[in-house]
């Protein structure tokens, strides 16, 4: 089975893959997909270009995407929420409906507590992966610890 987690962005958005056989975990991609400037309908279009290059490349089963938490600025809340409407809409066109997870029930999940650092959630994915050294960047990190979440949730649930 292969997840995809996504962490939503205004300017990157972090996405990770990861393979779940008999209760094993493994990556198979990850990376950004990167909003240059311009107009914001233009950025749109290269998101969903983005996620359909995802789509028709790999096999993906299940979708799961981190909910917004917090910002300090009200413009970034408004524009990210917009952003993650529209990644929403094109995950639910090209998939079908998905699951969210705040990023405290993703600390937990990864580390066991919800107060763990950036840098504990980074040293715990790779670990769970089996990958070496820490995972960069933290867009990233985000994408990867959201879909391992997923995958914690799938194997309690009885799914191979």
């Amino acid at each position: 089975m292969y997840i995809l987690g996504i962490d939503p962005g205004s300017r990157n958005i972090g996405y990770g893959i990861i393979s779940l056989e008999h209760s094993r975990l493994s990556l198979v991609e990850a990376g950004l997909i990167k909003i240059r400037g311009g107009e914001f309908q233009d950025q749109i279009g290269e998101m969903v270009e983005g996620f359909d290059l995802l789509f028709r490349e790999f096999p993906i089963d299940q979708v799961a995407m981190e909910d917004i938490f917090y910002a300090y600025n009200p413009k970034t809340v408004l524009k990210l929420a917009q952003f993650r409407g529209a990644i929403a809409l094109r995950i639910i066109q090209l998939h079908g409906p998905f699951s969210e997870y705040n990023p405290l029930q993703v600390k937990q999940a990864i580390t066991g507590t919800g107060r763990a650092t950036k840098r504990q959630v980074s040293y715990m994915v790779a670990k769970i992966l089996g990958v070496r050294g820490e995972v960069k960047p933290l867009d990233i990190t985000d994408a990867l610890a959201v879909a391992v979440t997923h995958a914690q949730r799938v194997r309690l649930k009885g799914y191979p």
